[in-house]
């Protein structure tokens, strides 16, 4: 009987943190393709790199998805076994709650060890192959980015305007640029035509202008300038990272995490960045198994709150998790509280709010206690 009983609960999650697991990534997926879409597709990439993208990208959104969908699938799996009286049936044969939590736990872990393989191995390799995508795709298409008539600030430190932009080749005509990337000493440079290459040595774009005039100026007034060139080359960096440099924390692996944290000084950015990292890839995995073992009791409770009540209290409770989470990774990097313990302080939490949760299920008392009850507020209210 237990084979049975525990095979029956499984199939009864399944569907539900299916559809919830196609349905969150696609809103997640979607919000984030519109950027890349506008970047990529928009402007001249073929179709091969834009799946390679959403292959790239899967992962690192996945983190966050898989945990929320497991929660709202066992939470609608309890929520409808108990509204359709069937919980009582299994207790009625001598079931407990513990009895059934062999099944639920099993999946949590599951979810756990999923979630760990994200954080530690499939989101770094994600982020870092997204990066060497793009840098692949600037190589081959140096006029990715510029628009004709229309103001770019997709660069760096500066604002450029083209009139035309050639289909191919990377031929600009009628080039503005306000350069502003040393603050003291903005610079104005206007071009009759320039072409735009990619510098492999220094991976980096270079734009080559010619016949054109450069203004610079600075605070003194005897810091005007006016220069006219025949050729003149700007070095342009792309997107919101650099193509040249060393990795972001998100992008490292452990190991070059832990030798980011040896070598740089404590409490410096660098090193509170890459603690606050190393700790959140393990504490997420950890949080996804609170989260799912949160959800039983939530799903058995419609019976004294109604068949929404759980759900809408699993939901805020997921979201308050990650708004803990995200407040505490914040305050880290800025050194307000420990980098080590900052991406922990979510879970320490929300293991006393499982504890509870089953203390109140167990016991078969309402989640929140009769005082807290909605319709008490709104009876006092109108009382009074």
């Amino acid at each position: 009987m237990p084979r049975i009983l525990y095979r029956y609960l499984i199939l009864e999650i399944l569907p539900p943190f299916g559809v919830s697991l196609l349905g969150f990534t696609s809103i997640v997926f979607l919000g984030r393709m519109m950027k890349v879409t506008q970047m990529i597709v928009v402007k001249g990439v073929g179709l091969i790199d834009v799946l390679k993208t959403c292959v790239f990208l899967l992962p690192y959104l996945l983190v966050f998805t898989l945990p929320m969908a497991a929660t709202v699938g066992i939470l609608l799996a309890m929520t409808r076994l108990t509204v359709d009286q069937e919980m009582i049936a299994m207790k009625t044969a001598g079931l407990s709650y513990g009895q059934l939590l062999p099944p639920v736990l099993g999946f949590s872990l599951l979810v756990g060890l999923l979630t760990l393989g994200l954080t530690v191995f499939a989101s770094p390799w994600g982020q870092q192959a997204t990066k060497d995508l793009l840098k692949d795709v600037v190589k081959r298409r140096a006029d990715l980015g510029i628009k004709d008539q229309t103001f770019n600030t997709d660069f760096n430190g500066m604002t450029l305007f083209v009139n035309r932009v050639a289909p191919k080749g990377g031929h600009l005509e009628g080039v503005f640029v306000y350069d502003f990337r040393d603050a003291e000493n903005p610079l104005t440079v206007y071009a009759e035509n320039g072409d735009l290459s990619y510098d492999r040595e220094q991976e980096t774009m270079l734009m080559k202008l010619h016949d054109g005039r450069i203004i610079r100026w600075g605070k003194a007034p005897n810091r005007w300038q006016t220069l006219e060139f025949k050729t003149y080359q700007l070095p342009l960096q792309v997107f919101s990272f650099a193509l040249k440099g060393a990795k972001s924390e998100s992008e490292m692996s452990l190991g070059q995490l832990w030798t980011t944290i040896s070598q740089q000084p404590r409490g410096s950015d660098l090193s509170n960045r890459a603690l606050v990292e190393l700790n959140q890839r393990f504490a997420m995995p950890v949080g996804a198994i609170l989260l799912c073992l949160m959800a039983m009791p939530l799903g058995l409770s419609p019976r004294q709150h109604g068949r929404t009540w759980g759900l809408v209290l699993g939901l805020v409770i997921f979201l308050v998790y990650y708004v803990i989470f995200t407040a505490s990774w914040r305050l880290a990097v800025n050194a307000r509280i420990d980098p080590g313990l900052a991406p922990w302080l979510s879970n320490f939490l929300f293991i006393w709010v499982a504890i509870y949760l089953w203390y109140r299920t167990v016991r078969e008392l309402p989640l929140l206690p009769a005082a807290w009850h909605p319709r008490r507020w709104a009876r006092v209210k109108a009382s009074g």
